[in-house]
């Protein structure tokens, strides 16, 4: 990895949040409280503030297992239907 040698790591900007006082939904861009967990106009649950004042989206990890487990299925009926 000689292309990464001289490379300087980017160093995250701490958030102030003294000068935030709202927070914006991601989808819908409504304001809401700092210490809202869901959007009261789309439903959308939100995480923390980025240094932007824009809420971040909280990854849906229901949806990510059942991606992984459909994979996998599958990937198992194409090993036992074509390869075996």
């Amino acid at each position: 990895m000689a292309f990464l040698k001289g490379r300087k790591p980017k160093k995250k900007e701490p958030v102030d949040f003294d000068n935030i006082l709202v927070k914006r939904c991601p989808e819908c861009f409504i304001n809401l409280p700092l210490d809202a967990r869901k959007c009261f106009s789309c439903q959308t649950p939100v995480g923390r503030v980025d240094k932007f004042g824009k809420a971040r989206k909280r990854p849906n990890w229901i949806s990510y297992i059942i991606c992984i487990v459909s994979w996998g299925i599958l990937i198992a009926y194409i090993n036992w239907a074509f390869l075996d």
